[in-house]
């Protein structure tokens, strides 16, 4: 018994996450190209973010009050929002979830809120590594602005394949212009208060997270394109 944890804890050990990430995602690819197992694949899509959430934050090392607050600050507002936006059309545009992220509030995915914590961790994890390569050159407002462009860009590739995946749908098939211009403006809010608080996103697995989901949501669209 001892043996198998010592193995599970293995493959989430910080420098073997990127690689079990990979594989995680290979996997799920796999799961949903084959017609048979994409209803599988939809059912997990909810318990898998939160898994590779985990096991990103199992790396964390400062789990203070200000991460904390932070963290539910974060995950509530943004949840708040994407309801408002869900019941007006106001915010993002005129748009609707379809279901595959699991359990809804308000016809609101309770997982969304951290969705967007997520993003905001690893998209700032990636503007530290960065910053610290940039001789001093990149400060405070240009980590937040840069952070903020990653969730934008992340959002982009997420569009083209959110209807395919069953998650949501905007009205006239494409999402407005203000859902770009409110994704940009919440993200730099979130970024600007991670960085007033001194939070340090670590590391590599966070790296690895942002950037295999932003390759795996364009091998989907890819796939698609090909099927169709």
């Amino acid at each position: 018994m001892g043996t198998n944890y010592k193995k599970i804890l293995s493959i989430i050990e910080y420098n073997e996450l990127p690689k079990t990430f990979a594989i995680f995602y290979s996997v799920g690819l796999l799961l949903f190209a084959i017609p048979l197992t994409r209803p599988l694949f939809l059912f997990i899509l909810p318990l898998s973010l939160l898994f590779v959430f985990a096991a990103v934050l199992y790396h964390h090392k400062r789990w203070d009050a200000k991460f904390i607050y932070f963290g539910i600050s974060v995950a509530t507002l943004s949840f708040l929002i994407e309801m408002a936006g869900v019941k007006t059309g106001l915010v993002f545009g005129i748009y609707s979830y379809k279901g595959s992220l699991g359990a809804e509030l308000f016809e609101t995915p309770l997982i969304i809120g951290v969705n967007w914590l997520m993003l905001t961790y690893c998209s700032a994890a990636i503007m530290n590594y960065v910053a610290k390569r940039s001789a001093g050159f990149m400060g405070s407002a240009l980590k937040a602005a840069g952070g903020a462009l990653l969730m934008l860009a992340y959002d982009f590739v997420a569009e083209l394949v959110a209807p395919v995946m069953n998650m949501w749908e905007f009205k006239d098939m494409r999402p407005p212009a203000e859902n770009y211009v409110m994704w940009f403006a919440l993200a730099l809010t979130f970024h600007i208060t991670l960085n007033a608080l001194g939070i340090q996103a670590r590391g590599k697995p966070a790296m690895a997270l942002f950037l295999l989901q932003m390759v795996f949501f364009l091998a989907i669209y890819i796939y698609y394109l090909v099927a169709l």
